[in-house]
C-alpha cells in the first residue's frame, strides 16, 4: 500500500509477517556484532543504543565549540539515482 507524502511522493507501507520478522531479527543478531565496530562513532541512525537525541547532543556540542553548520545526510534516495 502506498501512503501519500506531503511533498508529493509516496511512502510504502507493509506489515511484515511473523516469519519475516523472525528472519530479520535472526540476521540482525548475526550481522550487528560484525559490522557495529566498524561504523563511525559519529553515526547515530538505526544503531543499537543510539538515537536522534544523541545526534542532536553531538551537534550541540560542536555548536558550543564554535562550529556554525550541521550537515544531515539522508541516504534513502541515493541509490535510486542512476549515474
Amino acid at each position: 500500500m502506498e501512503i501519500p507524502k506531503p511533498d508529493g511522493g509516496v511512502r510504502l507501507l507493509g506489515i511484515p509477517t511473523v516469519i519475516d520478522r523472525m528472519v530479520q531479527q535472526s540476521i540482525a543478531q548475526v550481522l550487528v556484532p560484525v559490522f557495529e565496530p566498524v561504523f563511525s562513532e559519529h553515526s547515530c541512525g538505526f544503531r543499537p543504543g543510539r538515537s536522534a537525541h544523541d545526534a542532536v547532543r553531538e551537534a550541540y556540542g560542536y555548536y558550543k565549540e564554535g562550529y556554525s553548520h550541521v550537515v544531515d545526510i539522508d541516504m534513502a534516495k541515493y541509490f535510486d539515482s542512476k549515474p
